[in-house]
């Protein structure tokens, strides 16, 4: 186990670009950074009462744009990951033979991690796409949530 692999954490930065490339060449666009989004999720309780309908709405439609914004990111942490995986799981199917064929899949994985420097590349690049995807599903959640709070407070002051 020398680390040395037929290929490299370049075709990770080829995979990403050419799912890039992909969503371009095939108009699939995306929200940009919206800073106003910090105001809207910062909203206290006197101003959200102040906000007219209108101001409902656009609040909720920029909200919900960003929520797109982020998801795009957590799409390609989640990509990144499935990367990861893969990679590692060629890795040590190649090097399973050397371990009893009783051992458990995880440990066949952190036995060839810590022995392999190209898969404990891997394995870093894995935890923190890992931990993105997590953190961001989370965020994606309650963003949503904020966004149809205010969908729903404007049709409620509509309808008052």
């Amino acid at each position: 186990m020398t680390g040395k692999e037929s290929y490299s954490i370049s075709e990770l930065k080829d995979f990403v670009e050419s799912l890039e490339k992909y969503s371009n060449d095939h108009g699939v666009f995306t929200s940009k950074i919206n800073y106003e989004v910090e105001g809207i999720i910062n909203l206290t309780e006197k101003e959200m009462k102040e906000l007219t309908v209108e101001e409902c709405y656009e609040k909720s439609y920029s909200l919900s744009g960003y929520c797109n914004y982020v998801q795009s990111i957590t799409n390609r942490h989640t990509s990144i990951l499935g990367w990861c995986n893969d990679s590692l799981n060629k890795i040590v199917t190649k090097e399973a033979e050397q371990f009893s064929k009783y051992m458990k899949w995880e440990q066949k994985c952190h036995s060839v991690v810590q022995n392999n420097d190209f898969a404990q590349k891997i394995w870093d690049a894995k935890v923190y796409a890992q931990g993105q995807v997590t953190w961001l599903t989370d965020k994606i959640r309650d963003m949503r949530r904020m966004a149809e709070t205010l969908l729903n407070y404007a049709k409620r002051k509509t309808y008052s």
